[in-house]
């Protein structure tokens, strides 16, 4: 297991020179992009350019990037402005697709292996409208990232449409030469109740991980440890199986900005090593 570090962490600012030396002092060599601005200025080539400079004067680059699914921080904060493919909406639908296929776009430019993609938001009721809308988008943005030469990802994100089960059959249909693969998001999978079935059903297309902790109830997005995961069972069954791909760890900031980069990356650094000192102790893989 490849395990990464999402930005995700410090989606509130612009992500600093110091928070990348911190995240290089910890021993990540990839980051997963969160793509949203102003956190990164993933929809102009110049501001891509420099930022992909700054990633490697860290020794780091993108391992992965997770596509785009509202227009900036501010406006989903602010207007509760999102984007969705699922959106009853012909041009809001359209939007989606493009800023979907603009990210894998991004990715390539900032060499990342792949991108993950939300189907909609968590609770979407999938009516057969949806299903439909979801086997089309996921069709032009196959073609979009084989063009790029980057990795499309599918992942569970608490919702029916998005069990792994449903994702595997999409990719199942379009895309039977096995170029996609699924994100299986160890946080969601629990929330939804069975953790360890739902990474049973995404194994055929398991490519990626996100890994975050709650208590079953709420998606928190602790470090892992934290909440009531049977982390022993998911990673032992993660290293039965072979898993060798990115897990991108995909933690919150509680203060939603107040805190500086620093503080907050090395508060959850230090949740992260008291749980790999716990799973060292335990003989765990991690």
């Amino acid at each position: 297991m490849d395990l990464t570090l999402s930005s995700h962490l410090l989606v509130y600012r612009p992500l600093e020179e110091t928070a990348l030396a911190l995240m290089a002092e910890n021993g990540f060599s990839k980051i997963e992009v969160w793509l949203a601005e102003p956190h990164v200025p993933w929809r102009h080539e110049r501001g891509l350019e420099k930022f992909r400079a700054r990633l490697a004067a860290h020794g780091l680059r993108a391992g992965s990037v997770h596509l785009p699914f509202y227009p900036s921080v501010g406006e989903l904060l602010n207007e509760g402005k999102k984007w969705s493919l699922l959106s009853s909406e012909t041009t809001a639908r359209q939007t989606a697709l493009e800023g979907a296929a603009e990210g894998i776009r991004a990715a390539s430019f900032l060499g990342a292996d792949c991108a993950v993609l939300h189907l909609g938001w968590p609770g979407d009721a999938w009516s057969q409208d949806h299903y439909s809308w979801a086997r089309n988008a996921v069709a032009e943005l196959l073609a979009v990232a084989k063009h790029c030469a980057v990795q499309l990802l599918l992942e569970n994100i608490i919702s029916k449409g998005t069990r792994t089960s449903s994702l595997v059959k999409i990719l199942n249909e379009l895309d039977p030469s096995g170029e996609a693969g699924i994100c299986l998001d160890l946080g969601h999978a629990h929330v939804e109740g069975d953790v360890l079935e739902e990474l049973q059903n995404a194994l055929p297309r398991l490519a990626h991980l996100h890994v975050h902790d709650n208590d079953g109830t709420c998606d928190s997005h602790f470090a892992p440890g934290q909440g009531t995961i049977p982390w022993p069972l998911v990673l032992q069954s993660l290293e039965d199986h072979g898993f060798r791909g990115q897990a991108a760890l995909e933690l919150r900031d509680f203060s939603k900005g107040e805190k500086s980069s620093t503080e907050v990356l090395e508060l959850e650094m230090r949740h992260l090593n008291n749980f790999r000192a716990q799973c060292l102790s335990e003989g765990l893989p991690l």
